[in-house]
């Protein structure tokens, strides 16, 4: 019996496609974000705005119970009337019009005499601002890590997102808000690596 080329490919093809459809079943979420759970020890790709003598962003030993690491960062605002900002943006094309999942872990440090927290998450278009979003204003309870989640879905035009957690003081003497905050997420889908490989795998057998 003669077997020809294309039968020898075929029997590959059908070998090696059984264990990728089981990958590509089996995808991972992909969060958008940089340094998300700030395991690298400092704080690459956030920035924050409102540091001052009084108000910082830095790096502590804690961890949210989300995923496994060993830090997270400590939004800490004692200055009177001031807000506070880590935030980062996804790169430009990484999101588009559809569900938006978020999750986040935090635990309150202190809030004191008009402190507060806020989480905002915006869907952004290119040389356009801010095109839709959501806001998140939580019962935080100190010194004990809750875990975040929810969607949003963000319209038409949609470029990127950007996320920012926001620890804001009152006008008044003695005003705090401080927080932990770990594993930070934004998504808009799954990671389906394999996908090429299936591709090349399909290129053999034509």
């Amino acid at each position: 019996m003669k077997i020809s080329k294309r039968m020898v490919l075929s029997c590959v093809f059908a070998v090696l496609a059984l264990p990728l459809m089981g990958a590509l079943s089996n995808a991972s979420a992909a969060n958008l974000l940089v340094n998300a759970d700030f395991e690298t020890g400092d704080l690459t790709g956030w920035e924050v705005f409102g540091e001052t003598g009084s108000s910082s962003v830095m790096i502590a030993a804690d961890n949210g119970p989300a995923m496994p690491g060993v830090a997270c960062a400590f939004s800490d605002n004692q200055a009177e009337a001031l807000a506070l900002l880590i935030k980062q943006s996804t790169e430009a094309g990484s999101a588009s019009a559809g569900v938006v999942d978020y999750s986040f872990d935090l635990m309150l440090g202190q809030a004191a005499e008009g402190g507060v927290f806020f989480v905002e998450i915006f869907a952004e278009m290119t040389g356009g601002g801010v095109i839709g979003g959501s806001g998140v204003l939580g019962n935080y309870t100190p010194g004990e890590w809750t875990t975040f989640t929810g969607s949003f879905e963000a319209p038409a035009n949609t470029d990127f997102l950007t996320i920012q957690l926001a620890a804001i003081t009152g006008a008044a003497s003695g005003s705090m808000s401080s927080m932990y905050i770990d594993n930070v997420s934004l998504d808009q889908g799954t990671v389906q690596a394999e996908a090429v490989t299936l591709s090349q795998i399909k290129a053999l057998y034509r």
